[in-house]
């Protein structure tokens, strides 16, 4: 009879993982901005950055979710843009982890394709995060992809190695941030599974299509999770009002209460 097989283990120090090249170019055809400062349109990640940095320490908040009522408003885009410009500012790391099983995008946003994701952990065939990591190139960023392997989302994400995935972030240094990309609310109820081992979580929404019963169920759903905040994302007029028709316009709680 085989041993029980050990899962988790403490997610390592940025400098301890293998760093994957990531060229700024394909960052930037994969609209993740933030690796450029001066680009303008980084400005509104930077402003959502410290935003979200003084909620978090006036919370103690460390494990962060960014979700959406339903899929295609943009949640992803907005995680991998804020993990970056937090990143570049954190006093320890930014770890960035997705956990859309269904419809996980992190990995070839960032050009990390050929590396285990979390179901290879979740499923045991990779059993210690350490191996499921990866360092983007010489940032201050950890990342954990995932690949649309058709199981069984939920029972994985409410397993013993969830679990520990969840354990092992809360242990990482006190100023050390994870940020989860999760399913869409309303996709299936794995977002209401993870929400529950978090400690607050962004709601991204989008102008003109999701509607303000949406954004409500969706607060309604995190509870206890408190959410942090809404991120008004491809906003028609504004800041950088360009053809990409959104400027990471963002408020905390404000949009929907009139």
């Amino acid at each position: 009879m085989n041993p029980p097989v050990s899962f988790g283990g403490a997610l390592p120090a940025i400098d301890r993982l293998r760093v994957a090249e990531v060229s700024a170019d394909h960052l930037l055809e994969n609209r993740i901005f933030s690796v450029r400062t001066g680009d303008i349109r980084a400005r509104p990640f930077k402003m959502l950055r410290s935003q979200l940095r003084k909620i978090m320490q006036a919370r103690g908040a460390k494990l962060i979710g960014v979700t959406s009522a339903s899929p295609g408003v943009g949640k992803s885009f907005v995680a991998a843009n804020l993990a970056i410009a937090m990143a570049r500012v954190a006093e320890a790391s930014v770890y960035l982890i997705d956990i859309d099983l269904r419809r996980p995008a992190l990995g070839p946003r960032f050009g990390v394709t050929d590396h285990p994701g979390l179901q290879d952990y979740l499923t045991g065939v990779t059993p210690n995060l350490a191996d499921v990591a990866v360092r983007v190139n010489d940032e201050q960023l950890a990342l954990i992809t995932a690949q649309d392997r058709g199981l069984a989302s939920a029972e994985l994400l409410a397993s013993p190695q969830a679990d520990a995935l969840f354990a092992a972030a809360r242990a990482l240094p006190e100023e050390s941030v994870a940020i989860f990309d999760m399913p869409p609310i309303f996709a299936d109820d794995d977002a209401v599974i993870i929400a529950e081992r978090l400690d607050g979580v962004l709601v991204v929404v989008e102008d003109g299509l999701t509607t303000r019963k949406q954004v409500q169920e969706t607060i309604r759903l995190l509870q206890p999770t408190p959410c942090l905040g809404t991120v008004l994302n491809r906003y028609k007029v504004g800041i950088l009002d360009d053809e990409y028709g959104y400027n990471g316009g963002y408020g905390y709680g404000a949009y929907y209460s009139s």
